[in-house]
C-alpha cells in the first residue's frame, strides 16, 4: 500500500480541524477523533486473539498529524515534522501541499501554543525556549555546538498528560452500556452540556469500533476455512458483538474491552489489573470456561498485545497491594500474571508487585522465582512504607492512597483518579554547580539559578548546604508555576474527552479532565543525581569545612579544569565515604535533601492549586543528563554519567549488599517514586535464595520503598557486548524502564556493567 495514503489522511485531518474552528473544544476534538479512527486502527487478522491496537505503532508508519494525550513529549494536536518531511521526499509532486500543512501545524500544534502563551519568566525557563519550525522536533537533546557540561538546574519541555490510567475496575463492571447510563445520570443531575454531548459521541465511537471489528471478523470467517482460525474468529466476532450491548462476563471479554479502551484513548499504562480482572478469572475457573493453564496462555496473549502496542518507558501493570476489595480473586490473577511474565521473558508489560506484611506470601515468592530467572519483573514496592507516605505527601485518605500506581520511569499517580504530569527535569548536581558559581553555569557562564553569594560568604558548611537548598527551592517554585500554566493553557485547547470517560469524577461533574473534572490534579518533578549530590556535599563538608584540606576556591578550580593536573586530589575526593555503604554521614545528607524538596514541592504545588506535587528520583537521567553537568567533587569527570534514581554511583558501594540496602532504606517515605537498582548474581540466587529473600524483606521492614532486582551473571553482559545475537535474552533494568542489554547504547551498557553484582 502506498504511503501516499498518509498525505490524504493528513489533508482530511487538517481540513476538518479548520472547518471546526468555531465548535466548542470538546466537539471539535470528537470530530477529529472520527478522522483518526478508523485510520489509526489495524485491520483484524485471522490469528488475532484481540481486536484493536494501533496500526501506526511502527515508527516509520506513525500518523504524521494526530491528537494524542502523550506522544513525542507533546499533548493534544501534534505533527511529526520528520514524518511530514519524509513524505515530501517520497512524493515530490505533493511537496507544496505538505509544506503548507507543515507551516500550518507549526503554529497550531498544542505544545507550540503553550510555549507562546508563557510569560517572560516561564519562557526563559522553558528548554530550549525558542519557538518556531526549527525547534518543532526539539526533544531531550543538547543543541549542536553546545559545550559538554553546559545545562540547567531544572527545565520543562514536555507538554503532556503522561501516565493516565483508566479506571478499569469501575468500567468493566458495567461495560459500555454502563458508561451510557452514567452520562445520562450526570445529565439528569447537572443538565445537558457540551461535555455530555461529546462524551456520548465518545461512547458512540467506542460502539462503532466494536461493530467494525465484529464485521471484519464475519468477513474473515467467510474467507478462512481453517478450523483454528474459525474458532478464534468466531470468538472475536461474538465478543465484539456482545460488548456493544452488555458488560463483559469472561476474562477474555474483559481483556478485549481493555484493548479497545487503550486503542481509542492512547493510554500506555494499565493500573491495577488484578483488581480489574480478578473476578473475571475466578468466574471462568469456577464455571470451567478456563483452567489455570488456559488462563496463563490467555494472559500471555494479552501481554503480547500490550507489548506490541506499548512504550518501553511506560506500560505498567500493577499487581498486589493494600486496598483491594476482591483480594483473593485479585491474588489469583496476580499469580497468573507473574507466571505469564516469567514464561514470556520480555521487557513489556512492566509488571509491578505491591506487597505488605499481611499479603499472601506466595506472591512475593512467585516474584522472586521470576526475577531469579532473569525476567527482571516484577519490580517491588513496599506498601507498608509507600501508602503512609503518599497519604502525607498527596494529602489523601488511606483508601485513596491505596490506589497509588507507579508509572513510566517511577513517577506516581492515583490510578483512575489523577493526572500525574506535566513533568520537569530536576538536576541536583547542577544546583551545587550554581552555588559554586553564584547562580551560573560553570562551563557557559549562563545564569541557571539565583545568586546565593560569593564563595567567601559560604564560610560554614551549613551556609553552603543552605545555599544549595535555596537553589532547589527557586526551581521548585518555577516548576509549579509552569505546570499550572500548562494545565490552564491545555484546557483552552483540548478536552481529552476519551480519557475523561474513564477518569473519576469527570462524568459525575460534567467536566473534562482539564476543566476540573479529574479528582486529583498533580505534577511530577523528575529528579536526577540525588545520591551523587549527597556524595558531593559530604566531600565538601569533610575536606573543606571539617578537615580543612582544601579551600572552597581550590575545589571549584579543580572542578573547573575537570581534574586536569589534579589526579591525586581527585583520588582524595573519591576516597571520601559514599552513598551505598551504610555511612550515616552521607545517608543523612541525602535524607535532609529529600525532606526539604518534598516539603517545598508540596508547598509550591499547593499554592498553584495542585492536590499534590510528587517528586521522583527516576529515569535514565544520570545517563542522558550526564553530558550537561560539569565535573563534580565526588570524582566524576565533566559530561560523564551519574547514578540512577536512589542507587549508588556504580562501583562505589564496596561494603556489600546489606550496607547498600541500609543506605537505600534511609529515605523519606513521602518520595513520589524513588527507584533503587540492585544486581544479584544467578549463582547467589541459586545457592542462597532464602538468605536473599530474608535480606530483601529486612530492607523493606526498615522502610525501603522500592527495588528493581536484576539477576544475571556479569559474564553474560560482557559476552553480550562481544556477541549480541547470542545474548538477546539478557534483559536489564536500566532504571525506570527495562531493555534488552544488546539494544542499549554503549554508554548505558558500560554504566550497567560498572554496577556492583552481589
Amino acid at each position: 500500500m502506498s504511503q501516499e495514503i498518509y498525505i490524504d489522511y493528513s489533508r482530511r485531518f487538517t481540513d476538518v480541524y479548520k472547518k471546526t474552528a468555531r465548535l466548542p473544544v470538546a466537539l471539535r476534538e470528537m470530530a477529529l477523533h472520527c478522522v483518526m479512527f478508523p485510520a489509526m486502527l489495524p485491520k483484524l487478522k485471522a490469528s488475532d486473539c484481540f481486536a484493536g491496537g494501533v496500526a501506526e505503532k511502527v515508527s516509520e508508519n506513525k500518523l504524521p498529524i494526530a491528537f494524542s494525550p502523550q506522544k513525542e513529549g507533546q499533548i493534544g494536536y501534534m505533527m511529526s515534522l520528520s514524518r511530514m518531511q519524509d513524505l515530501q521526499k517520497k512524493f515530490p509532486h505533493r511537496a507544496a501541499e505538505i509544506e503548507e500543512m507543515i507551516r500550518f501545524w507549526a503554529k497550531e500544534a498544542t505544545f507550540i501554543k503553550l510555549r507562546e502563551s508563557t510569560d517572560e519568566e516561564l519562557r526563559r525557563y522553558l528548554f530550549p525556549g525558542a519557538i518556531g519550525l526549527d525547534e518543532y522536533n526539539y526533544k531531550r537533546r543538547t543543541k549542536r555546538g553546545t559545550k559538554i557540561g553546559t545545562g540547567f538546574i531544572s527545565g520543562s519541555y514536555d507538554t503532556r498528560a503522561a501516565g493516565m490510567m483508566p479506571n478499569f475496575p469501575v468500567f468493566l463492571q458495567k461495560g459500555l452500556p454502563g458508561l451510557y447510563e452514567r452520562i445520562a445520570e450526570g445529565e439528569r443531575k447537572n443538565g445537558e452540556s457540551v461535555f455530555y454531548k461529546a462524551a456520548r459521541e465518545g461512547c458512540d465511537l467506542f460502539r462503532d469500533t466494536l461493530r467494525r471489528y465484529e464485521e471484519e471478523a464475519e468477513t474473515l470467517l467467510k474467507r478462512k476455512k481453517n478450523a483454528e482460525y474459525t474458532k478464534n474468529l468466531t470468538a472475536v466476532r461474538d465478543i465484539c458483538r456482545d460488548l456493544q450491548v452488555r458488560a463483559p462476563q469472561t476474562l477474555r471479554e474483559a481483556m478485549q474491552l481493555i484493548v479497545i479502551t487503550v486503542s481509542l484513548t492512547g493510554v500506555v499504562n494499565y493500573g491495577r489489573l488484578d483488581v480489574a480482572l480478578g473476578d473475571f478469572l475466578v468466574r471462568d475457573l469456577e464455571s470451567g470456561v478456563l483452567n489455570e493453564e488456559d488462563a496463563v496462555l490467555l494472559t500471555m496473549q494479552f501481554f503480547d498485545w500490550i507489548e506490541s502496542n506499548g512504550e518501553e518507558f511506560d506500560t505498567r501493570v500493577i499487581l498486589g497491594g493494600k486496598g483491594r476489595k476482591n483480594e483473593a480473586a485479585a491474588d489469583r490473577f496476580a499469580r497468573v500474571a507473574i507466571e505469564a511474565g516469567r514464561r514470556r521473558h520480555s521487557i513489556m508489560p512492566v509488571l509491578t508487585l505491591r506487597f505488605h506484611k499481611g499479603q499472601d506470601p506466595t506472591l512475593f515468592d512467585a516474584a522472586l522465582t521470576s526475577i531469579s530467572e532473569g525476567c527482571i519483573y516484577p519490580t517491588l514496592y513496599n506498601d507498608d512504607a509507600c501508602v503512609p507516605g503518599f497519604m502525607e505527601s498527596m494529602h489523601l485518605s488511606f483508601e485513596e492512597a491505596c490506589d497509588y500506581a507507579p508509572l513510566g520511569c517511577g513517577e506516581v499517580l492515583i490510578a483512575g483518579k489523577s493526572l500525574g504530569s506535566p513533568n520537569s527535569t530536576f538536576r541536583y548536581l547542577k544546583a551545587i554547580e550554581a552555588v559554586m558559581h553564584n547562580g551560573r553555569d560553570s562551563v557557559s557562564g549562563n545564569k541557571i539559578g539565583i545568586e546565593t553569594g560569593m564563595l567567601s560568604d559560604l564560610d560554614t558548611y551549613e551556609k553552603f548546604e543552605k545555599a544549595f537548598l535555596l537553589q532547589l527551592d527557586d526551581r521548585l517554585r518555577i516548576d509549579a508555576r509552569l505546570h499550572r500554566h500548562n494545565y490552564n493553557q491545555t484546557g483552552k485547547e483540548i478536552s481529552s474527552v476519551m480519557l475523561s470517560l474513564f477518569t473519576d469524577d469527570c462524568i459525575a461533574k460534567g467536566k473534562s479532565i482539564f476543566e476540573g473534572g479529574v479528582r486529583y490534579l498533580g505534577a511530577n518533578l523528575e529528579g536526577f543525581g540525588l545520591t551523587n549530590s549527597a556524595n558531593c556535599l559530604r566531600v565538601i563538608q569533610k575536606l573543606v569545612y571539617e578537615e580543612k584540606r582544601f579551600t572552597l576556591e581550590e575545589v571549584v578550580h579543580i572542578l573547573d579544569v575537570d581534574y586536569e593536573g589534579y589526579e591525586n586530589e581527585r583520588r582524595m575526593f573519591l576516597d571520601v565515604e559514599k552513598f551505598g555503604n551504610g555511612e550515616k554521614s552521607v545517608d543523612e545528607i541525602k535524607l535532609r535533601i529529600e525532606r526539604f524538596v518534598n516539603e517545598r514541592a508540596d508547598y509550591h504545588g499547593r499554592r498553584e492549586g495542585f492536590h499534590y506535587c510528587t517528586v521522583a528520583s527516576v529515569n535514565p537521567g544520570g545517563i542522558v543528563a550526564g553530558p550537561s553537568v560539569a565535573a563534580t567533587c565526588d570524582g566524576r569527570h565533566c559530561g560523564k554519567s551519574f547514578a540512577l534514581g536512589n542507587s549508588p554511583m556504580p562501583g562505589t558501594d564496596v561494603n556489600g549488599p546489606t550496607a547498600m540496602l541500609l543506605s537505600a532504606a534511609t529515605v523519606d517515605n513521602r518520595n513520589g517514586g524513588y527507584v533503587t537498582n540492585m544486581h544479584i548474581s544467578k549463582e547467589t540466587f541459586e545457592t542462597q535464595r532464602e538468605k536473599v529473600k530474608a535480606m530483601l524483606l529486612a530492607y523493606f521492614a526498615m522502610g525501603g520503598l522500592q527495588l528493581n532486582v536484576n539477576c544475571f551473571s556479569k559474564n553474560d553482559l560482557e559476552n553480550a557486548m562481544k556477541d549480541p545475537e547470542s545474548y538477546r535474552h539478557v534483559i536489564v533494568r536500566v532504571s525506570g524502564y527495562s531493555a534488552r542489554f544488546v539494544d542499549l547504547d554503549p554508554v548505558t551498557q558500560q554504566h550497567i556493567l560498572a554496577r556492583t553484582v552481589y
